[in-house]
């Protein structure tokens, strides 16, 4: 059994994946989650002995530093994720992202943990021309990159010889997940794909990095594994997914009518276009790490059509599937 790793946000869309995928690897895990959307995607795991499940606020300092105590590694999921949740709850989104982001890194600094992983997100690039690496301008266009480059920045002051946390810029991930969401844009489409035959969209010319969110998982037990990762900032994505909007509606497409031989409309809309535009560098993480994304989009479209077309997912539009409801509501299945 390899050590106990504290996923901070266990019970979140990337928080699940990640404690199954670490699970697999032999690993045992502790959950720290508010269960903001819902405890259900991890009641699995109570059964196991290998998880621990701890329900509290990273804002409370006492629930931060208990659950911290005699850890060797620590992953940072829990914040206010995306641009609309954000935008729905800007003071919680600053006392979560930011804020809590830095008592927990101060507390594992004090309390000797050896490896701190900070997921952040590829929108710190906001807009650029050119494809960007690790050290390209920074040129946030919402509050949810502002807070997440703050805490990048505070995280990274406190390296020392002894502490040596480790950034994780996301791409946009897309995929089935327990704790499901359908405010992503694959799930998305493929979501209005099943219940409109027609997949809206806004734009169509902006770029997006995108990725698995078992590869994104993945990507954590990678820098985990590998001690030459400690101190550094990794973009996370695959350079093939570099993708335009309207590239991303044409594989949603494609994967639903190849195996389900259902016709879908795609409708193109100037209004409201999505201000992100951004083409992103991986090769730091493929040339470092050995890190290459397995999963397509193709793939991801067919299982999430799959489970909606079996009614394992009953209703996509509840409120519970999308982070800016802050809704808790879970979906009774069966």
């Amino acid at each position: 059994m390899k050590e106990n790793v504290l996923v901070i946000g266990g019970a979140g869309y990337l928080g699940v994946v990640l404690t199954e995928q670490l699970l697999a690897s032999g690993y045992t895990v502790k959950i720290l989650d508010s269960f903001i959307y819902g405890s259900k995607p991890v009641e699995k795991f109570r059964s196991d002995k290998r998880v621990e499940i701890i329900e509290g606020d990273i804002r409370n300092v006492e629930t931060v530093t208990s659950s911290i105590k005699n850890m060797k590694s620590v992953i940072l999921l829990a914040a206010v994720v995306g641009d609309p949740a954000s935008k729905a709850r800007p003071d919680l989104t600053v006392e979560t992202n930011f804020i809590a982001s830095q008592a927990i890194s101060s507390a594992c600094k004090l309390n000797g943990v050896e490896k701190f992983i900070y997921a952040s997100t590829c929108s710190v690039y906001g807009v650029g021309a050119d494809v960007l690496d690790e050290n390209a301008p920074l040129n946030p266009v919402s509050l949810y990159a502002k807070t997440k480059i703050s805490s990048e920045e505070s995280i990274m002051q406190m390296m020392d010889n002894n502490f040596k946390p480790v950034i994780m810029r996301m791409s946009t991930i897309y995929g089935y997940s327990p704790r499901m969401r359908f405010d992503l844009v694959v799930n998305t489409m493929t979501m209005t794909a099943f219940l409109d035959k027609q997949i809206n969209v806004f734009g169509g010319n902006q770029w997006r990095p995108l990725i698995h969110v078992k590869d994104a998982a993945d990507a954590y037990i990678k820098v985990l594994e590998n001690e030459t990762a400690r101190g550094k900032i990794y973009n996370v994505g695959s350079e093939k997914q570099n993708y335009k909007i309207s590239e991303v509606a044409g594989l949603v497409v494609d994967s639903i009518g190849e195996t389900f031989n259902a016709g879908v409309n795609v409708n193109t809309e100037t209004n409201n276009i999505d201000a992100r535009d951004y083409r992103v560098s991986f090769k730091k993480i493929q040339n470092e790490l050995g890190f290459n994304a397995e999963h397509t989009i193709g793939e991801a479209g067919k299982e999430i059509y799959e489970r909606l077309r079996t009614k394992e997912i009953k209703d996509p539009k509840q409120k519970v599937y999308y982070n800016h409801y802050f809704d808790s509501s879970e979906e009774l299945i069966g």
